[in-house]
């Protein structure tokens, strides 16, 4: 009687035992796709941030997440998607060799994803980024043909991007569906003077800041995206203004009443001019803003609609290369 006892409580330990451990290993399993989720959810967050002001350390912080949780989660139901957030952080924070790699695996190794359509895209715009337009035309042609999104917009802007003179092409994002991208053909060739009047009263013309490298920004109060990159220009400002750089902000809104309480507010200290008229904004085809002119010491339009950090490098590469003649210039002409 007693062994019997002994034996069935036996058994129950022993079930109860398999129950828990069973019941361990279901929590253990269901913990890592919770654990996912989350993660997932703060590179969204990340990613939401950056569309409204691009940061530094938000771009590096995206690529530090994304990076690990593609290489823990490779199964995740939304992998691609951060694959893709992985490559576009990579390629705006000038490591584009490493974005190209990003891209091509998501289209090698997950073909039928939903983020292979913007992969492709974006691979071509990085390899034009690099010259490398050749490369860049293959992608662009493979979303055209793709059988699930050879119809969508990805692949009607890849066919606009075609369209283009190869080196005109730059890498840069075409604008969403509806808006109409700055006239071809301004880089390259000569800014186009004019004299006006600015906020403060006094005379304004491009000419008299011959030899500085000058941004000529387009722009309303009223335009949510300008308003979203006016801490890019800013910040272009503050580090270069010293160095032979100078901002032209052409506004197009309504009235000056909104402009003028904004530049104080923000404390904007480049020039800027009321276009009532559509006088400067006729002058340069502007069709839609934001829009921006780089033109070097030369007066030569060398880049158009810079954004992010993009606007930041051109900046520091034409200012580097403005300084750099004017030193030479000082040399050439120096007593022997």
């Amino acid at each position: 009687m007693f062994s019997r006892n002994g034996n069935r409580c036996a058994y129950v330990i022993c079930v109860l035992s398999s129950l828990v451990f069973i019941g361990f290993c279901v929590n253990l399993a269901s913990a890592a796709p919770r654990k996912a989720a989350y993660i997932y959810q703060e590179i969204k967050a990340i990613s939401k941030r950056l569309k409204h002001q691009k940061k530094q350390e938000d771009l590096e912080k995206l690529v530090e997440k994304s990076s690990d949780f593609v290489a823990a989660h490779p199964a995740y139901k939304r992998v691609d998607e951060v694959y893709y957030l992985l490559g576009n952080a990579l390629v705006q924070l000038a490591r584009v060799e490493e974005g190209i790699t990003v891209f091509e695996k998501v289209i090698k190794e997950y073909p039928e994803a939903r983020y292979v359509e913007r992969c492709l895209l974006d691979l071509g715009l990085a390899h034009d980024k690099l010259g490398n337009h050749d490369a860049a035309d293959r992608a662009y042609q493979k979303l055209i043909d793709h059988p699930k999104y050879g119809s969508r917009s990805q692949a009607k802007f890849a066919k606009r991007i075609l369209e283009q003179n190869k080196t005109e092409r730059k890498g840069e994002l075409p604008k969403p569906p509806g808006a109409i991208l700055n006239p071809r053909g301004w880089i390259g060739k000569p800014a186009l003077d004019f004299q006006v009047t600015d906020v403060k009263g006094e005379e304004l013309s491009l000419e008299e800041y011959r030899g500085q490298v000058v941004l000529l920004d387009f722009w309303a109060t009223w335009c949510g995206p300008c308003i979203t990159e006016i801490p890019n220009v800013k910040k272009a400002y503050e580090k270069y203004k010293d160095q032979k750089f100078q901002i032209i902000g052409i506004s197009l809104d309504r009235s000056m009443k909104p402009l003028t309480a904004y530049i104080d507010k923000k404390e904007l200290g480049w020039l800027h001019y009321w276009d009532k008229s559509r006088q400067v904004s006729t002058l340069y085809k502007v069709r839609g803003i934001p829009s921006t002119f780089l033109i070097d010491g030369e007066g030569t339009i060398r880049k158009t609609n810079l954004r992010g950090h993009a606007l930041e490098h051109a900046v520091a590469d034409l200012v580097k290369e403005n300084l750099a003649r004017a030193v030479g210039k000082k040399e050439d002409v120096a007593p022997q």
